[in-house]
């Protein structure tokens, strides 16, 4: 009884926060009664009080993201299994807050569908060469950037080939 009692009275004190605190590594996005203000950086900023200021903050430093294992038939009619591991940041955190669900999701989309065209259109060769990170990545940077996302690099972490068993349920 007394926890709900200090969670109402703390939630209406913050109806009387006036600042927001943007931490070196995030950026934020300001609302003012639902309409988009500014881009906030480092440091304090003054909001007005009472939700007419409202901010979104995500973080805009590097960070990696792991895409599983999965599998394509390349080109040459081979079954390759493979990990992807992806690492972004996010270069517009308007673009990333405001027009994007999840920046993770995100991610997901830009990076796996690409990724899986690029496998598929190459031989099982063409994958053993070096610069295949290299086309991954610039193939997945692309997509990202419709996202305010930029997709640093991507890196396979298994490359083989592998037997391939689908099964099919009714």
């Amino acid at each position: 009884m007394f926890d709900k009692l200090v969670d109402v009275l703390l939630n209406f004190l913050h109806l009387f926060k006036f600042w927001i605190v943007v931490q070196p590594y995030e950026q934020a996005v300001q609302l003012r009664l639902g309409h988009y203000q500014k881009v906030l950086t480092e440091g304090l900023h003054w909001l007005i009080p009472f939700g007419v200021d409202y901010c979104i903050s995500e973080h805009i430093v590097p960070t990696t993201h792991s895409l599983g294992d999965e599998s394509v038939t390349s080109q040459d009619g081979k079954s390759v299994g493979f990990h992807a591991v992806v690492t972004y940041r996010i270069s517009n955190i308007q673009k990333a807050t405001l027009e994007v669900a999840d920046s993770s999701h995100a991610v997901l989309d830009a990076t796996c569908g690409e990724i899986g065209r690029v496998m598929r259109e190459s031989t099982w060769a063409q994958m053993l060469q070096a610069d295949l990170p290299e086309r991954l990545t610039s193939a997945c940077r692309k997509r990202g950037w419709r996202y305010g996302i930029e997709i640093l690099s991507v890196q396979l972490a298994g490359l083989a080939l592998v037997r391939s068993i689908r099964l099919m349920q009714k």
